[in-house]
């Protein structure tokens, strides 16, 4: 059995991500990080001192999660750590980041390096309110909204999605057949092409959208209503 749990990186949906864990209760837990990132983060959270990030992208991404009150990348610590408290076996599904920023280095066009120069002077420029309602866009198209994306910048969607879609597929089909059970933490742009590479497997999917309105349910299988700030 596989499940899917699309996560968005700068959203607190921390405390949703262990529910979800603990209470899926899976064999095996698999995290869209490879063991580059997986150290950063744990180092972090452990409280050391860290290089600061560079690159618009990576600035941009570290200005959105504080502005959601949260670290880019809790959601994946918060899977890690549920994990741990089930004793399931842990496992990291995706690319080496240095294989996937070569790869774009070497085969983005040149008209697509000046889309992307600009979209990235756009960056400090991008509000909290906006990124919520692209958040909002995407829920309601899905992948129509990545394919139009696709268009503009093609090697930027092969590189970043698709070929790291084949890559984590790949990947959580293998721990399915060793294990009964897989949960895998991936970025909700990647669920829909997961889906389809495992649709053999009948992959159960929980969206973003429902994982930041989860409702954890009590030992009794009633559920428990709270609010979560986002």
């Amino acid at each position: 059995m596989i499940t899917l749990v699309g996560v968005g990186h700068v959203f607190d949906i921390s405390e949703q991500v262990r529910q979800i864990v603990l209470e899926t209760a899976p064999v095996a837990v698999a995290l869209e990080l490879d063991r580059n990132r997986l150290s950063v983060l744990l180092a972090r959270d452990r409280g050391e001192e860290l290089p600061k990030q560079k690159g618009m992208l990576a600035k941009f991404q570290e200005r959105m999660a504080n502005e959601f009150g949260v670290q880019a990348g809790d959601e994946m610590i918060a899977g890690y750590k549920a994990a741990k408290e089930l004793n399931a076996k842990l496992f990291l599904i995706d690319m080496n980041i240095n294989t996937v920023m070569m790869r774009i280095k070497t085969q983005l066009t040149w008209r697509e390096k000046l889309k992307m120069i600009g979209a990235l002077f756009a960056t400090p420029f991008i509000r909290k309110k906006t990124v919520e309602r692209e958040m909002e866009k995407y829920a309601e198209e899905g992948e129509n909204y990545l394919n139009e994306i696709g268009k503009s910048m093609p090697t930027i969607k092969k590189v970043l999605l698709d070929d790291r879609n084949v890559h984590m597929a790949n990947n959580i089909r293998k721990l399915e057949e060793n294990h009964s059970s897989v949960l895998a933490i991936v970025g909700d742009g990647h669920v829909p092409g997961i889906s389809r590479l495992l649709a053999d497997r009948i992959p159960t999917q929980i969206r973003l959208k429902e994982v930041r309105n989860w409702t954890p349910k009590t030992s009794d299988g009633t559920s428990v209503s709270f609010t979560f700030n986002v």
